[in-house]
């Protein structure tokens, strides 16, 4: 009888290192998540990930290095993320939607991370180095994104997207502070009301009077 036995096919360099490197991302989350910034060392990481320390120093050779591919990595899913949402709902078809459209997503341990990662930029200057731009960056290309599905010059725009990102992700910190999250999400759905009563058409130009200077 003839072997009917397929072949299992053998994975690339490339798609090897893919894998590994995913998984040390998860692991970071899932240890930012568990231990904070401060306690989520090199050795714990690769642990989670279940991989050596030497291995993982192969594909991030610091510990800011790997930190900031986390940021990268998140920033990249999280932008997928709103396209998908809105493709599924129609949630943020309008300016007011989008608290509740970041609150979805930035509320995940993986934005949680990413925030507390930002907020260890402040004391260490090589993470500094390495995720400032790419933050600034990351700003600079959803803020194109968010004046081309509504309007509105860069400065109306871009307070608008800080007002609301930055509230959301005031809030995810929030959440693990106080004990009724539905009263967390109150907030929310607040911000999303009064942007849509100052711009009931979901239009950046709307909001004009109320930041004219």
């Amino acid at each position: 009888m003839q072997d009917q036995t397929i072949p299992k096919l053998r994975r690339t360099q490339e798609e090897r290192t893919a894998t590994t490197r995913m998984a040390l991302i998860d692991a970071t989350i899932a240890a930012i998540g568990e231990w904070g910034y401060a306690g989520a060392s090199t050795t714990l990481i690769a642990q989670t990930a279940g991989v050596s320390r030497g291995a993982m120093l192969h594909h991030f050779a610091t510990r800011a290095a790997l930190m900031a591919d986390v940021v990268r990595h998140v920033f990249d899913h999280e932008m997928a993320e709103y396209e998908d949402v809105r493709a599924r709902t129609g949630l943020g078809n309008h300016l007011y939607d989008w608290p509740r459209l970041l609150w979805a997503v930035l509320g995940r341990p993986s934005g949680m991370a990413v925030l507390e990662i930002l907020q260890a930029t402040r004391s260490d200057p090589e993470l500094a180095a390495l995720v400032v731009p790419m933050q600034e960056a990351v700003e600079r290309s959803a803020l194109a994104v968010m004046r081309g599905a509504f309007g509105g010059d860069e400065a109306q725009a871009l307070a608008i997207m800080r007002l609301m990102v930055w509230s959301v992700r005031g809030l995810s910190i929030a959440k693990r502070y106080l004990p009724d999250r539905a009263e967390t999400e109150d907030a929310i759905e607040l911000l999303g009301r009064l942007l849509q009563q100052a711009a009931p058409g979901g239009r950046i130009a709307e909001l004009g009077p109320l930041m004219a200077k």
